[in-house]
């Protein structure tokens, strides 16, 4: 019976250790952008962006190719034009800009520019 109750307790406290488990990696796959950035000199949350004036015509341009209600569908060729205004890599603070002129969570922008 001690025995029983003794796998029973040990067995409860793997699931616990599991459950713990599971729940520190869902966090770290959540699409928050501190799950896969790590902090540079110049990419941290404090770093800013936006798109020059030019760029915003080539903004509106794009989100034109949309009706309004799938601005989402601009993600791709908006982290495109930010990648290339800062010459050939994403920081955060681009990834925000895009999904904020998107009307979207930056962890949809996350997921989008880590997938691709």
């Amino acid at each position: 019976m001690l025995s029983s109750a003794r796998q029973l307790g040990n067995s409860a406290a793997q699931l616990a250790r599991r459950s713990h488990d599971a729940l520190s990696i869902s966090k770290r796959f959540m699409g928050h952008s501190s799950s896969f950035h790590i902090d540079t000199p110049d990419n941290t949350k404090q770093t800013t962006f936006d798109f020059t004036e030019e760029n915003y015509t080539r903004v509106k341009s794009v989100l034109g190719k949309y009706p309004s209600n799938y601005k989402q569908s601009a993600i791709i060729p908006l982290l495109d034009l930010a990648q290339r205004q800062n010459g050939g890599w994403l920081p955060v603070a681009a990834m925000d800009k895009v999904a904020q002129i998107c009307e979207v969570s930056p962890p949809r922008v996350y997921e989008v520019a880590s997938f691709y």
